[in-house]
């Protein structure tokens, strides 16, 4: 009889995957969605990004079967929340992974802490700690989804890409969620055909809980090449420490975290737009497209700063800000225009 594997749900893109597995669990990342906020779970959270609130109506729910829930400290909605749940009696066991953003010997002392408290809690869900047949096998499938991951990357990149940017994302959420196998599976079938006259759009502003907004751009001469948000090429998914000891464990990922660029909410503008610039014309960006959901403020303040990195590269950046929940689809139709009209000029 096979073993049943618990899910821990993530909320959140810091945890490392490699402690989760090794844990004996499964890590299942919720992202929300892009319709109307959950008002039940808005009016519990208060003013906050609606993504958020369907992340929270899915928790109360219980709709998977979660064993547990790790929600990071990496936005003040996902802060939010935490606190929400943990004040509405929630019925699974809860924590918070609140990792230090600058590099510094206090900050690693405290993201050493906060990575040992997360391996005690998926443990104390599981019952199993992690050993080192366990942490290397654990290494070894994020590796393998890691280099995966780079050839998605390659495909979407390809003059014209061999990958749709919806279903590279898709791809993406579907990885962030499945065994380390099944993910592996997904990421290597997401090959599909473009127009080689669709407009190569990189995408930033707030993540992208499901694909029906490249979908949107898409059906309409787009193709979304790479991204900088972190449900998309910003995702922590197939990094991991190869070694059987813990210590040594903990310490590579801490590297790792540290040499990543964050998402807006973690992350200094001067930063966020260099790293829009870079990976933009690494993807070969026609132009640059930022689609920021109602209340979910941080992106906005990279705007200044994308904009003028990008334009001095020739780069044209288009936005919608403000996009409420369940207007986001119009307002992708509205900035596909936008965006071939910018190429065009």
């Amino acid at each position: 009889m096979t073993a049943v594997i618990p899910l821990i749900a993530v909320v959140g893109n810091d945890v490392p995957r490699q402690l989760v597995l090794a844990a004996g669990a499964r890590p299942h990342r919720l992202t929300g969605a892009w319709d109307a906020p959950d008002a039940e779970a808005q009016e519990l959270l208060g003013a906050t990004d609606a993504a958020a609130s369907h992340i929270l109506a899915e928790l109360r729910r219980d709709a998977h079967g979660f064993a547990g829930v790790v929600v990071c400290g990496d936005s003040q909605a996902h802060v939010r929340l935490f606190y929400a749940l943990r004040a509405t009696g929630a019925s699974l066991p809860v924590h918070l992974l609140d990792l230090p953003r600058e590099d510094s010997v206090p900050a690693r002392r405290f993201g050493r802490f906060q990575l040992e408290s997360l391996v005690d809690f998926c443990a104390g869900v599981t019952g199993r700690r992690p050993g080192t047949d366990a942490l290397r096998e654990a290494a070894a499938a994020e590796q393998r989804l890691g280099q995966a991951l780079d050839a998605l990357r390659a495909r979407r990149r390809a003059d014209p890409p061999r990958c749709t940017g919806a279903d590279a994302l898709a791809a993406y959420l579907a990885a962030s969620r499945l065994d380390p196998a099944a993910a592996l599976a997904v990421v290597d079938a997401a090959r599909s055909t473009t127009a080689e006259d669709a407009v190569r759009v990189h995408m930033t502003g707030s993540n992208h809980p499901d694909a029906s907004i490249y979908r949107a751009l898409e059906a309409r001469g787009c193709v979304v090449t790479g991204e900088d948000h972190d449900t998309g090429d910003g995702a922590w998914l197939g990094v991991a420490v190869d070694s059987g000891d813990l210590d040594t464990v903990i310490d590579g990922l801490l590297d790792a975290h540290f040499a990543r660029t964050g998402a807006s909410s973690t992350e200094f503008a001067a930063a966020r737009a260099a790293l829009t610039v870079a990976t933009s014309q690494e993807d070969g960006a026609d132009a640059v497209a930022a689609l920021i959901r109602d209340l979910d403020e941080a992106p906005l303040w990279d705007l200044a700063d994308q904009s003028e990195g990008l334009a001095a590269r020739g780069i044209r950046l288009v936005v919608r800000s403000r996009v409420r929940g369940g207007d986001a689809v119009d307002a992708a139709a509205e900035l596909a225009e936008e965006l071939r009209e910018a190429v065009a000029a």
